[in-house]
C-alpha cells in the first residue's frame, strides 16, 4: 500500500511537542525552541528541526524511528564517530520511548549546503571522506554489532523482490507496457542471479567495513569552512558490516558516486594492496547492489489497487529495470534488444498512454506527477 505523508498540527506551547519532551529527557532545564519545523512525516517516522534549541542558537535535528533502525544509527555515531576523527555531525543523544517500539536520535543540523556529483571537487571531497571513514571502520570491532551487508544479503534480497514482481505481472490493474516491464526486470533478475557466481568472484578479497547503505545525493551535505569544505552524512538507517561496493556505486543522476582514485588513495593506510582497478570493480559491483536495494525497497509497494497507488513504484521500477539492463548490458551478460523491438514497444506504449489519458483525471494528473524519478530523489530534505 502507498505511504501517505501525514499532517501534524503542533502545540500552542512548544514545550509539549513530542521532540521538545524527548529532548527534555536528556537535557531537563527543557528549553523552549524558537521554531519547530517539519522536515519528514510519515506513519512510522518523523523528522523535525528544532530552531534555537542550542546556546549559540543553533538548530538541532530531531529523528523519531523505530527503536531497531535507531540503534543501529545510535553504534555508528556512538562508536565510529567516538572522537571524530573523520567530519561527522555531533551527535547529542537517544531516548527510548516508554513502550519501547520508537526512538529518538538528535543531531546537529547538517546545513543546506547541496552535493553536486557533477562537481569534481564535491566527488574527491566523497571520495577522501569515504576512504577515511572504510578504513577507520575496518579497526572499529562492529562487525558483529551491525546487520550483513555480504554477496549473500543482496542474493537474498533479489529474489524476495523477484517475487514481488513476478505477483504483479498479471496485475488488472496495470497497463500491458507496465506489465511488460516487469516481466523484463524479473528477467534481469534471472540473468544476475544466474551470473552471481561472478558478482561474488568480484567481491573476494574485498576489504570487510561498515557500509552506509543508501549513499545518495539527499542524505549528504557540503559544509564550506575557512579551513576548506566538509562533507557530512547522514541516515545511517541502513548501514551494515561487508564489501563496501555499495558505497562505490557511480549512478551520478543519485548516488554521491566518490571519486575513486582519491577514494583508493585514503583507504590505501589500511589497505596497501588495494589497487585502482581493484576499486573500480568494486564499484561496477556497487551498480548491482544499489539497484538491488532500490528494486527491493519499492517491490513491495506495488499494490493490486487503483493505478493511482500503483503508478509510483512502477515509474521508478522502469527506471531500475533499464539501468540493470544496462550494467548487465556492460558487463556482457544480456544482450542488446533489437531496434525494431524497441521501436515496436515504444509505439505501443504511446498509444496505451494515450488511451490511459481517457481513463480519469486524477490517475492523469498522478502520472505526471510521479514519472520524474530524477527530479524525486534530488530533493534535500532528511530522509526517515
Amino acid at each position: 500500500m502507498p505511504n501517505p505523508t501525514h499532517n501534524e498540527i503542533c502545540p500552542e506551547n512548544m514545550l509539549e511537542h513530542r521532540a521538545v519532551k524527548a529532548w527534555s529527557q536528556l537535557h531537563p532545564e527543557r528549553v523552549e525552541p524558537k521554531a519547530i519545523e517539519i522536515l519528514k512525516l510519515r506513519e512510522k517516522s518523523a523528522v523535525y528541526r528544532l530552531a534555537g534549541l542550542q546556546p549559540d542558537g543553533s538548530a538541532i535535528i530531531a529523528k523519531r524511528c523505530p527503536r531497531p533502525v535507531g540503534l543501529i544509527e545510535r553504534t555508528i555515531y556512538q562508536r565510529l564517530f567516538t572522537g571524530q576523527l573523520v567530519p561527522a555531525l555531533r551527535w547529542y543523544g537517544f531516548v527510548e520511548e516508554p513502550d519501547g517500539d520508537f526512538s529518538w536520535l538528535f543531531l546537529e543540523d547538517a546545513g543546506a549546503g547541496a552535493y553536486l556529483p557533477s562537481s569534481a571537487e564535491h566527488r574527491a571531497l566523497a571520495g577522501g571522506w569515504l576512504g577515511a571513514v572504510h578504513g577507520a571502520a575496518m579497526k572499529s570491532g562492529l562487525e558483529r554489532e551491525l546487520p550483513d551487508r555480504s554477496p549473500v544479503r543482496y542474493l537474498e534480497g533479489l529474489r524476495t523482490s523477484r517475487e514481488e514482481v513476478r505477483r504483479h505481472c498479471d496485475n488488472p490493474a496495470l497497463r500491458r507496457a507496465e506489465i511488460r516491464m516487469l516481466k523484463a526486470l524479473v528477467s534481469d533478475l534471472d540473468m544476475l542471479e544466474a551470473h552471481w557466481s561472478q558478482v561474488e568472484k568480484m567481491c573476494q578479497d574485498g576489504c570487510r567495513t561498515v557500509v552506509h547503505g543508501d549513499l545518495v545525493i539527499k542524505n549528504v551535505r557540503v559544509r564550506t569552512m575557512v579551513a576548506g569544505a566538509r562533507l557530512l552524512v547522514f541516515d545511517w538507517q541502513h548501514a551494515g558490516w561487508g564489501v563496501p561496493c555499495a558505497d562505490l556505486a557511480q549512478l551520478t543522476d543519485r548516488t554521491v558516486s566518490p571519486d575513486l582514485d582519491t577514494y583508493a588513495c585514503a583507504l590505501r593506510g589500511s589497505w596497501p594492496r588495494l589497487s585502482d582497478g581493484r576499486v573500480r570493480e568494486l564499484a561496477e559491483c556497487g551498480r548491482f547492489f544499489r539497484l538491488l536495494d532500490e528494486i527491493g525497497w519499492e517491490s513491495p509497494l506495488l499494490t493490486f489497487g487503483p493505478y493511482r497507488f500503483v503508478v509510483k513504484p512502477v515509474s521508478r521500477l522502469r527506471v531500475y529495470q533499464r539501468q540493470l539492463h544496462q550494467v548487465l548490458l556492460a558487463a556482457g551478460w544480456a544482450q542488446v534488444h533489437s531496434r525494431r523491438e524497441e521501436a515496436g514497444s515504444r509505439q505501443r506504449s504511446c498509444g496505451q498512454a494515450r488511451d490511459h489519458k481517457r481513463r480519469s483525471r486524477s490517475s492523469r494528473v498522478s502520472s505526471r506527477a510521479t514519472v520524474k524519478l530524477t527530479r524525486d530523489r534530488r530533493r534535500t530534505g532528511y530522509d526517515v
